[in-house]
């Protein structure tokens, strides 16, 4: 007897095109791989809009500082000794050696030295020794007109932002808009008491996607179990704020169903007991709010297959250590290295990535229509919204033309 079979064009689904669906519904997969427009998103998106860099909590004093990545810039966050906060590219003017060498410290009695050729500056980035200056007697060059390159900062609610454009096209407060709103109070007054980083072994997007669906909550059992048990959790709304930002309405959790405990005491300021809420900011920043303690999520693109997810936990700066001891076991419970929701998202979106480079898998689906209600995927298409405005890009088919901010069939 042969073998039966069935060809491909009759298993009910065009590889090519999902007929009647709307260009918004569906994505070109190639958008994940092709590095060309990798290079294109750290330019237009990473280094044109506002990044979210650190907490303040992280440079607390005069002389802190804090070392980060953005779209292969080192950025230096720098506490001054008059204690404002200052960002600087972390590159000595002189002949561009890394000025400051660990990720986090203090810089002693207000100067920093460049370790290549002893050039020395302040913690506000004013150049105050040249070795040997007579060496440049014949030129314009002197400690009162050689400074540090100055980056765009601003903060809200303690979270500190960096723009490496050099005239940002909103202030920080116009970007981020209403989007805040909703977890103001819980941001009040925190630090952060955890921080690890994962290597990702896929495209940064597909992490930011997976923060904000709420469909894929079916992975976790801890979700299944805790949220999506309870009819009215599948009711809650997302809000799709302007520039690509969107918050999860507040919930309750069901933390008793897997014998976690209730999250009944020292809830943060505005939250009640048990309750949740989420805010995604664009481009890549989830704010998590779990009654008690506050998860804070970025992204360092690094290659179109590869991305360092940094993980903060943070809880109130007035807190007991009976206190501190509690909520560092709530966080871990879900959120730590050992926790049960992240080793799942990863390993959930490292096989979306294998697959995608295999380039069998042209179109991926975001067509959920659910009133905006909690597995409606609209979060996910108003984030690619914001990323066509910016990298002139059709997200359903990336050689589409795009013009005058619509993106056109070819």
């Amino acid at each position: 007897m042969g073998t039966l079979s069935s060809p491909a064009s009759k298993l009910g689904w065009d590889w090519e095109r999902v007929p009647g669906l709307p260009r918004t519904h569906y994505l070109d997969n190639r958008m994940y791989t092709d590095e060309a427009l990798f290079n294109d998103e750290k330019e237009k998106i990473f280094k044109a809009q506002w990044k979210f860099a650190c907490h303040e909590s992280e440079v607390p004093e005069p002389g802190g500082y804090r070392v980060i990545n953005v779209a292969d810039t080192a950025v230096a966050i720098i506490r001054g000794a008059d204690n404002i906060l200052r960002a600087f590219l972390n590159i000595c003017p002189h002949r561009g050696a890394k000025l400051l060498r660990d990720v986090q410290g203090t810089i002693k009695g207000d100067r920093t030295t460049c370790f290549y050729h002893h050039w020395t500056f302040t913690t506000a980035g004013q150049c105050t020794t040249i070795p040997l200056p007579q060496g440049y007697s014949n030129e314009e060059i002197n400690a009162d007109n050689v400074h540090l390159k100055a980056v765009n900062l601003e903060s809200l609610h303690g979270l500190v932002f960096v723009n490496l454009s050099s005239s940002p096209s909103q202030t920080l407060k116009d970007f981020l808009g209403s989007a805040m709103e909703q977890i103001e109070a819980p941001l009040s007054d925190l630090e952060v008491f955890h921080y690890h980083r994962v290597v990702v072994k896929a495209n940064w997007k597909l992490f930011v996607e997976t923060n904000c669906e709420g469909y894929h909550e079916l992975l976790h059992l801890l979700n299944r179990t805790t949220a999506l048990s309870q009819p009215s959790y599948l009711q809650r709304k997302w809000l799709l704020h302007p520039n690509g930002h969107h918050t999860f309405q507040p919930a309750n959790i069901a933390y008793n169903k897997l014998k976690l405990g209730d999250r009944g005491t020292d809830t943060l300021n505005g939250m009640t007991p048990n309750m949740h809420v989420v805010t995604d900011l664009f481009p890549d920043v989830m704010i998590n709010v779990r009654s008690t303690v506050v998860r804070i999520d970025s992204l360092i693109p690094v290659e179109p297959g590869l991305t360092i997810l940094e993980c903060r936990g943070l809880g109130p700066k007035s807190d007991t250590e009976t206190q501190r001891r509690a909520r560092v076991k709530q966080h871990n419970q879900v959120w730590g290295p050992m926790g049960r929701n992240l080793p799942e998202d990863i390993w959930a979106i490292e096989t979306q990535w294998a697959n995608m480079t295999a380039h069998e898998y042209p179109y991926s689906l975001v067509a959920r229509e659910d009133n905006d209600q909690a597995t409606d995927d609209s979060p996910v298409r108003s984030f690619y919204a914001k990323w066509q405005e910016l990298t002139g890009v059709s997200s359903f088919d990336i050689h589409a033309p795009f013009k005058n901010g619509v993106a056109h069939e070819q």
